[in-house]
């Protein structure tokens, strides 16, 4: 929160530094904390140049809808200078580009906006902004652009990219360049950049810093981070509220997976367990009509994903006082995944559609420090072979979700039969401090929460069975509320057959 707030008073102090008035539009991204670093494409003869214009992906939460209109943005341009030595002067160039999807990689769409601004020579190192408002213009002049949701959609995200170029005779000069930050706190971004070279047309594929091991060169200690410093005020136009009965979802993607056989405790078909919350009062249960799991198939022609078999369970989720650990498995199923000869994500959606036998899963609410929310367990294991089990699939990593919530971590069973909590290390640039990288995993549930129904909901007289005297009540409230078991809000041909799915004795 504190983050946010920081967020927010930066973009306001550099609109005020550059006369602007102030913004009517929310935070749509907002950098976190600054790493140590800078980066200038431009002194980059590699994969930059002169000519060139380094893109940050920026993703706000669209919540389904397709258009943003900017309200204001600013950028960090990072001034190491010293009395001796000065950060020369440099004229910066901003410009917001729509981001495309071919389908395989993503690419500059057409040119929305762009300003500059010349910055002075400094004799101190200071980060400073580069700001511009649309603000006093009406909002239908406000430009607008369309969000990329083809890759983040249906995690409740919208793309576009905010490129930085300098300008001038000092425009390489390595103590001028962008601030290197990491997630942010408002919004989503991925852990690289792009860069476009003018001089020759080309669109170069994404960068990122590389990783940071031990001295030995033995141990990965971080993944470096490879973001830029980006403040959006905006709205999104065509917003669409998420369904009523997602519960728990929306988590923005990592651009890697987890493969249980890599590292940690795992054997390829050890049950992982993935952490939920949401919100709940002592006693709820949550009774889910679809539970979504993601699993990415890291294939390609010459060397395919193997088919594999994913098992998931509903587990509960027990608290001893100091820690969370799996209780009663409540449900599972198995399935197949066929060979993948692309890289891509398979969405696994495990369904319940008889309301009269979707399980009913308590949450707990016992840790006082979770009030408000009650938890459980999504688990999944991988099924095959050693072989297959090697191959090219696992579970897509995730952020934080944007509905419900959930610890940082993922747990499993160690081989002496403990459970302990797995992260994936820290992200930084020349320390090992730093925010943790993402470990969870992609899941949604949709389902209902509140106190538990009867375990025999389609006994409209409660005597015990499903019978005829429970169909001549349900036929009796037909087109009314009277005989409903589906929950929606009506008695018809649905709720006929969840009854006689349901005949005879009740559990």
């Amino acid at each position: 929160m504190h983050l946010i707030r920081l967020a927010t008073a930066w973009v306001a102090a550099a609109l005020a530094a550059t006369g602007l008035q102030a913004q009517q539009d929310p935070a749509a991204h907002t950098a976190t904390a600054e790493s140590t670093t800078r980066y200038n494409v431009n002194g980059s003869a590699t994969i930059g140049g002169l000519e060139a214009t380094a893109y940050t992906g920026c993703y706000v939460n669209a919540s389904g809808g397709t258009q943003f209109r900017l309200n204001s943005l600013s950028v960090g341009i990072r001034r190491v200078g010293t009395t001796a030595a000065p950060a020369p002067g440099v004229r910066v160039e901003v410009t917001v580009h729509e981001m495309t999807w071919d389908g395989a990689a993503l690419g500059r769409g057409p040119l929305v906006a762009s300003f500059f601004q010349q910055l002075d020579a400094s004799t101190v190192a200071v980060t400073q902004q580069v700001a511009n408002t649309w603000g006093d213009a009406d909002p239908a002049q406000r430009p607008v652009l369309t969000l990329q949701t083809e890759t983040q959609g249906l995690n409740g995200y919208g793309g576009f990219w905010v490129g930085v170029r300098f300008i001038g005779i000092d425009a390489a000069n390595a103590a001028n360049g962008w601030r290197v930050v990491y997630e942010p706190t408002v919004g989503r971004s991925v852990n690289n950049f792009a860069v476009y070279n003018a001089a020759n047309g080309s669109w170069a594929t994404n960068y990122w810093f590389g990783q940071t091991a031990d001295a030995a060169n033995t141990t990965l200690l971080r993944d470096n981070p490879a973001r830029f410093m980006v403040q959006v005020n905006g709205a999104v136009t065509d917003a669409i509220a998420p369904p009523a009965d997602l519960r728990f979802g929306r988590s923005y993607e990592h651009t890697t997976y987890w493969r249980p056989t890599d590292a940690l405790d795992g054997v390829g078909s050890k049950w992982f367990y993935t952490n939920c919350f949401t919100p709940a009062a002592s006693g709820d249960v949550l009774t889910p009509s679809r539970v979504v799991f993601g699993i990415t198939r890291a294939g390609s022609a010459a060397t395919p994903a193997p088919a594999v078999g994913v098992e998931l369970a509903l587990v509960e989720m027990n608290w001893d006082g100091t820690a969370y650990s799996p209780g009663a498995v409540l449900a599972s199923q198995s399935f197949a995944l066929p060979a993948a000869a692309e890289a891509r994500l398979d969405r696994i959606s495990w369904e319940w559609p008889n309301a009269a036998t979707r399980p009913q899963v308590p949450l707990n609410t016992d840790n006082p420090a979770n009030a408000g929310l009650g938890g459980y367990f999504i688990a999944a294991r991988m099924l095959g072979d050693a072989a297959t089990l090697a191959g090219g699939n696992g579970p897509r990593i995730v952020y934080a979700p944007a509905i419900g919530a959930s610890w940082h971590g993922f747990g499993m069973f160690s081989d002496a039969g403990v459970f302990t909590n797995y992260v994936f290390g820290n992200y930084a640039n020349g320390t090992a401090a730093g925010p943790v990288k993402p470990a969870r995993f992609l899941t949604e549930t949709f389902a209902t929460v509140g106190p538990p129904s009867s375990p025999c909901p389609a006994d409209l007289n409660g005597d015990g069975t499903v019978n005829a005297a429970d169909l001549a009540t349900l036929l009796g409230a037909w087109g009314t509320a009277g005989g409903d078991l589906d929950a929606d809000g009506s008695t018809g041909a649905s709720d006929l057959a969840a009854m006689l799915n349901a005949w005879g004795g009740c559990p």
